[in-house]
């Protein structure tokens, strides 16, 4: 399953006669965590009911695409030694934190209060307790036949005001998607406002590129770019072309021999904005770039990481050393 999240770029500074049309985009982000890199994945946990429920969640998330086995954590070394284990191998062990707490919270109100004397208001204070429930699940994943720790990931939600029971109902529900969200890619789709230039060849190139048609678009805007009257634009007019350029560039797609090329082409337009007028939209245009770079460069590691270690699976000797585990493995903050 592939996640979709939409990134909507409209910043409220292009609000006038800058402003131009919408364009749409999407790209790949690899899987926080590429279990499916590798044919054969060992699903174990804990004992409780929650670390029970979300191992089961894994490997019905993985069945589809890779050789995956709930295995109970106490024979898990035993297995192991018994060289049982072999190379192309993970083991995903899914535990899960609880942490159950009262907070203490305050109310106030006005209330009026009569006696002998009269009427006058004042301010009521009431305190009242709330249960509380934090549950962090921590996916660790080990090289199976040596049991190496190859990453640890966290995931932490919170449910407050209802009864213990009812918030660990809650609790699974959104661990069980947290999970998932971190063994799938997901699909980043995006929203970009392009801006207006007084520039002959940019309005109907930006209308190109409202259309979803990047090369076309993209080659309209670098002519225009080139233009002599380019040369002559005022610094902040000059900035929002190498802007639109920087956006046309980003999503025109690379040809299969180059593939980080246009992202390169791209970064030197924004940083030409960027000089000539610092604007806050430009940097950000230039940080969303690296973001997609890198997602990018990594499903693409990834994906030769699948089909070297999917090979080696049809290949060898089923004691062999394990292939090296694929990029994305690395211990990481809680999310």
């Amino acid at each position: 399953m592939r996640w979709v999240a939409t990134v909507v770029v409209l910043s409220a500074a292009l609000v006038g006669c800058a402003r131009g049309p919408v364009v749409h985009a999407s790209y790949a982000v690899p899987a926080t965590v590429p279990l499916r890199s590798f044919p054969r994945v060992l699903v174990t946990s804990g004992h409780d009911p929650l670390e029970i429920a979300l191992g089961q969640e894994l490997v019905a998330a993985l069945q589809s695409s890779v050789d995956v086995w709930r295995v109970d954590r106490d024979q898990l070394e035993q297995r192991r030694r018994a060289g049982e284990i072999r190379g192309a191998t993970l083991v995903a062990l899914v535990e899960v934190r609880l942490q159950e707490g009262i907070d203490t919270e305050t109310t106030s109100r006005p209330e009026t209060v009569c006696g002998p004397n009269g009427c006058y208001r004042r301010t009521r204070y009431d305190t009242f307790d709330v249960p509380t429930l934090r549950a962090t699940a921590v996916l660790t994943v080990y090289e199976g036949p040596t049991a190496r720790m190859l990453q640890r990931v966290h995931r932490t939600v919170r449910e407050r005001g209802r009864s213990f029971e009812q918030m660990r109902e809650r609790v699974l529900v959104q661990l069980r998607e947290g999970l998932r969200e971190l063994v799938d890619g997901r699909e980043e789709r995006v929203q970009v406002r392009l801006l207006q230039v007084d520039l002959p060849g940019v309005e109907p190139a930006l209308e190109t590129l409202a259309a979803g048609r990047w090369r076309a678009g993209r080659l309209e805007l670098e002519r225009a770019a080139r233009s002599p009257a380019a040369e002559a634009l005022e610094p902040a007019e000059r900035a929002r072309l190498f802007y639109d350029l920087g956006v046309a560039r980003r999503f025109d797609p690379a040809p299969p021999e180059a593939p980080t090329e246009n992202f390169t082409a791209a970064e030197a337009a924004f940083e030409a904005a960027v000089r000539l007028h610092p604007h806050p939209r430009y940097a950000e245009a230039l940080a969303a770039l690296r973001d997609h770079r890198r997602a990018t460069e990594e499903a693409a590691r990834q994906r030769e990481a699948t089909e070297r270690n999917f090979a080696l699976e049809r290949q060898a000797d089923p004691h062999a050393e394990a292939p090296p585990p694929p990029p994305g493995y690395e211990d990481r903050a809680p999310l």
